[in-house]
């Protein structure tokens, strides 16, 4: 069981560590292809498109402890090709083995994190863990030094867990719902993947760079643990998993609408309510669907791709001229798209309810 819980641990730290330190390498050796963002853009695209495919179900667990060993490889011989004209192409290859190895990670996982007790303390720990190695020491070569040994310690947790659990693995099969639970992930992803860009809500709080990272470490692995001990002991929440999706579509919504205000207060609510979302999203309870409500994996697929990486790339390249409004009219277009599912999930709530009363 410990071995479990530190597993868990690793890959939370392993995730933020994608979104933070890809990000932050993307912005120093990628600045002119889409600001920076074409590396953790891939690393999504490679963990979305590879999440739950027979390759990640059917692999050895050495394949798990290799694309970690190539990761902190990748992760350690890129600092001294900085100088290189090639340093963003090797940074787009450590992104793409990083998107293998977190894609299997997820694959092959037998739990998640928020159903091994009340409170799920991992992404705390592990976000505890970051900003301890990126944020506290003064120079950027201990800065590396701490990434790397937290990689280091990933890959032998990961690798130790995948080894003796091998036998009896349960994997995850990746998402086969509708669009309803991308658009958390999709969103949070979207604040994730932007952060080094100064976005507009940072810009006008005058945060600085330390401040911003804590922010959104806060936001992505501290919500939902929170959201998760609220609503455990909530009997009505664990009776009806659906109304956690419309509460989470529906901060989507009220999200996108702070985007009309121009105050910081308003700005604040815009990056608070869609992390909301996203923390409500992840604490839910999974529900087998029916037939008639699951999608074809491939498409389930395309739509994630779509909402998140491709936005991404899109914002990335449209920030030089449009400034914060590219980032706005992404998160508006998700606050579209959640208002649409609000109301398709209430027609078919409605017509469910019918067909019942009719028989």
């Amino acid at each position: 069981m410990a071995l479990t819980h530190a597993r868990e641990v690793a890959y939370w730290i392993v995730l933020l560590l994608g979104w933070l330190w890809l990000g932050e390498q993307g912005m120093h050796l990628g600045w002119s292809w889409a600001s920076g963002v074409l590396a953790v853009a891939l690393w999504w695209s490679v963990r979305l498109f590879c999440r739950g495919s027979a390759w990640a179900l059917g692999c050895a667990p050495w394949v798990m402890g290799l694309l970690g060993l190539f990761t902190a490889l990748g992760a350690f011989g890129l600092k001294s090709q900085i100088a290189q004209p090639w340093a963003h192409g090797t940074l787009l290859c450590l992104a793409v083995v990083w998107g293998l190895w977190i894609a299997l990670i997820e694959t092959r996982s037998q739990v998640s994190t928020f159903q091994l007790g009340p409170l799920a303390w991992h992404p705390v720990l592990a976000a505890g863990l970051l900003a301890l190695g990126l944020l506290w020491p003064a120079e950027e070569l201990l800065t590396h030094l701490m990434v790397l040994f937290l990689l280091a310690l990933c890959v032998g947790v990961l690798y130790a867990h995948e080894h003796l659990a091998a036998s009896g693995t349960t994997a995850c099969r990746g998402q086969r719902a509708g669009l309803e639970t991308l658009l958390a992930p999709s969103a949070m992803g979207l604040m994730m993947g932007t952060l080094w860009l100064g976005n507009a809500w940072c810009a006008s709080l005058s945060w600085s760079n330390e401040q911003m990272v804590g922010a959104h470490l806060a936001l992505m692995a501290g919500l939902p643990t929170l959201t998760a001990l609220l609503t455990h002991g909530a009997k009505s929440w664990q009776a009806s998993p659906t109304a956690q999706t419309c509460v989470s579509l529906s901060l989507i919504v009220v999200g996108a609408l702070m985007l009309l205000g121009n105050s910081a207060f308003h700005g604040v609510l815009a990056m608070l309510l869609p992390s909301l979302a996203w923390a409500v999203h992840c604490s839910r309870q999974r529900i087998p669907l029916g037939p008639a409500h699951r999608r074809s994996p491939w498409l389930t697929r395309s739509f994630a791709l779509l909402l998140g990486p491709v936005l991404l790339v899109w914002v990335g390249a449209a920030s030089p001229t449009q400034g914060p409004w590219a980032m706005q009219s992404a998160l508006a277009l998700m606050g579209v798209l959640a208002a649409g599912q609000l109301v398709f999930l209430g027609w078919r709530k409605q017509g469910l309810h019918l067909a019942f009363s009719a028989t």
